[in-house]
Parts: structure tokens; sequence; C-alpha cells
């Protein structure tokens, strides 16, 4: 159950092209899904908060888990903006790799045996999936640059996730920190555009920040961190497919091995999961 709600998020964080491309620009979208999904889910927030005590070290790192997700976001898009967008994906989806690295050694999760081999399979399928965008000179390098900080990014939202699962409930979670996080990009997301553009963002904010979000919280106090994070892998898979279906935009045959790879990580993960059960 856990697996199939990581994976279920991770396919509707996949639509952020859509919200995107009819909003007014990456980081503006981003900063005004933030701001409309954390405003929906506060009031059944507030409601879940009742009779629960945090420490002040619990908000420190909901405030921190805030700063992380914003400055993944912001890094990402700016990846994206680079011109260059085979090497600022592949650098942000690092982020899997570095989560396996480290969640045995901060979370005290074990590191299950096929994890390097669904790892290998799902970033071999991402490097597919976008293989065939063209990249060039400095571009190029600054993307990797933008994408591999904001993968370290990526990987602390999802460790003081883990870590703050215990502390908060999903909605909480997911609320409180998305309001921080879209309060911070708002300023830096550049000028808002047409109220039509609004629309697609605050859509974005419900179906992929609040709904996903809540979904990816249920999921992860059930599974491991690390399988969490190879799920994560279906949502270029998902964007690719969003490219092909709503905007005509064919995908070159090498993406459909990239799509089987990725498929191929998230079912080892997903296998392992129910042989050691």
């Amino acid at each position: 159950m856990g697996s199939l709600l990581v994976a279920v998020s991770a396919a509707l964080w996949g639509l952020w092209p859509i919200w995107v491309r009819h909003g007014p620009g990456g980081p503006a979208v981003a900063a005004i899904a933030f701001l409309a999904g954390g405003l929906a889910g506060a009031p059944f927030a507030l409601l879940a908060a009742r009779g629960r005590r945090r420490s002040a070290r619990d908000w420190a790192l909901l405030a921190a888990l805030g700063v992380a997700d914003a400055a993944n976001v912001w890094l990402y898009f700016g990846a994206l903006a680079e011109g260059a967008i085979a090497p600022g994906v592949l650098a942000h989806y690092l982020a899997p790799v570095l989560v396996a690295l480290t969640a045995p050694r901060l979370l005290g999760e074990p590191r299950g045996p096929r994890t390097p081999l669904a790892l290998v399979c799902a970033l071999a399928g991402t490097a597919l999936l976008v293989s065939s965008v063209p990249s060039a000179g400095a571009g190029a390098r600054h993307a990797l640059i933008f994408g591999a900080a904001s993968a370290a990014f990526y990987c602390t939202t999802v460790l003081l996730s883990k870590r703050l699962a215990g502390a908060f409930g999903n909605l909480e979670l997911l609320s409180w920190h998305v309001l921080l996080a879209g309060a911070l990009l708002l300023p830096v997301a550049g000028p808002l555009g047409p109220p039509a553009g609004l629309a697609s963002a605050v859509a974005g904010g419900l179906l992929s920040t609040l709904l996903a979000g809540v979904a990816y919280y249920a999921g992860l106090r059930r599974i491991p961190a690390e399988r969490a994070a190879i799920l994560g892998y279906l949502e270029p898979l998902v964007a690719v497919l969003v490219g092909w279906l709503a905007f005509g935009e064919t995908p070159a045959p090498v993406a459909a091995a990239g799509g089987v790879l990725i498929v191929l990580g998230g079912a080892l993960a997903v296998t392992r999961a129910k042989v050691s059960a």
C-alpha cells in the first residue's frame, strides 16, 4: 500500500508540465501552487493537530523542510532555465541515489539488497528519456551544477520528512512546509502573469501539491525512504507521457526503453518489499 501511494504521488507530480505550460513560468507556478495547496490543506491540518504536542525542535525541523523544498524547486527550475534540459534533469535525479546512500546511516533503515540494481535501472531509464534533448557548452555545465544542488536539497526533504513523520500528520507535514516554501519562492518567482495562468497554477496546487503530497507522506510512513526515492523516478516517465499525449511531443524511440527501465527499477524495489515483508 505504501509503495502504491508513493507511485500515485509520483504520477501526480509528473503532471507539472501541464501547469507550467499553461502558467506564468516554472518558479511562479511552483510558488502559487505551494501557497494554494498549503492554504487548501491548512484547515484540515489544524483539525488533525488537535491534542498533539510538538517540541521546538520539531517545528525547527519543519521550517528546515520548507526551506529545503524551496531551495530544491528554485535550483531545479534554475537548471532547466539554462537551456540544457538533459544535464539538469539527470543531475536532479541523483537525489534517490543520495537517499539510498544516506538513509541507512541517518535514519537507521536497512539497505535493501536490490536497491543498487533498482537505482541503476531507474537512473539509466531517466538518462534515456532525456537523451534526445540537446545540450551545449556552458549551459550544460551550469545545468549540472544547479541540478546536483537541487538533488542535495531534494534528498534533504526526503530525510526530514521521514524524521518528522512521528511528530506531524500527513496534512500538517504537507501544508505547513509548502506554505513556507511558497512564501520564500514568491519574491523570486518573477511576473505572475494573467489570471488564466494563475488558475492553472492553483490547479497544480490542488492536484500536484496537496493531493500528491498527502499521498506521498502517507506512503512514506509505510516504506523505507530509499524505496520511496526509487519510485520517484516514475515522475519523469509520466512527464514524458504528458508531453506526448497533451502537447503532441512524440518521444524518441529510445524513450520507450527508458520507460521500461524506470518501471523495472520500481518493480525491483516493490518486489524486494514483498519478499522481505
